[in-house]
């Protein structure tokens, strides 16, 4: 049986927004991915650290207390990270998708937060949305999983992570109990996140980089 394993550690507030912080122990030393990313292991799931340089370029962060946001990979591919249209990221609905990691790019990066009852919300830094399941979708296989603006207490955009033998997290989302999916099994440019039934096995519910 997994353990359910909440994301983050300390929240704080910097520049006005929520970002993650813990304690220097919890942080494993960065390890390269297949494209050269280097993840850090946060409470288990292994993400790709970003840091803004003084000139507002991004960089990769030397560690967790080092990032400003962070990129969330596959584990069907660990160089394709979750990615937010660019053609609809300007409003409510914005197309969540899997694209060739990049991390000088905003629409890519997300701060991850803790609510009071102990789930995840992901907030795009571009857009400043959050990682939302449909509601017009949300009974059935197939839910859009798409970005938008803030709703206090809609469960909808909350996440709860657990991490599976394998060392990878899935996704799930209390509203539906249905998991964060790649479509179609696929790591492809574009293709698109939705919620799905459980799958055994199935590498296309499985986020982070692997094993810590």
């Amino acid at each position: 049986m997994t353990k359910m394993k909440r994301l983050a550690g300390i929240i704080a507030a910097a520049a006005g927004v929520l970002t993650l912080v813990t304690a220097p122990a919890a942080t494993a030393a960065p390890q390269p991915t297949g494209d050269g990313f280097k993840t850090v292991s946060v409470h288990g799931m292994k993400l790709i650290p970003v840091k803004r340089t003084s000139t507002g370029a991004r960089t990769q962060a030397a560690g967790v207390a080092d990032a400003d946001m962070f990129l969330i990979p596959s584990g069907l591919d660990a160089n394709k990270c979750w990615d937010a249209d660019l053609n609809t990221i300007n409003r409510n609905g914005t197309r969540m998708q899997l694209w060739d990691c990049n991390f000088d790019a905003d629409h890519q990066a997300f701060y991850i937060t803790d609510n009071p009852e102990g789930y995840t919300r992901f907030q795009n830094v571009a857009s400043g949305r959050y990682l939302d399941a449909d509601l017009n979708t949300i009974n059935k296989n197939g839910t859009i999983v798409q970005l938008w603006d803030f709703i206090a207490g809609a469960k909808n955009q909350w996440w709860g992570g657990t991490v599976n033998p394998e060392g990878y997290v899935r996704f799930q989302n209390p509203s539906s109990g249905r998991y964060l999916t790649a479509e179609g099994n696929s790591a492809a440019n574009g293709t698109r996140l939705q919620l799905w039934s459980f799958i055994a096995g199935g590498r296309s519910q499985w986020w982070g980089n692997g094993p810590a």
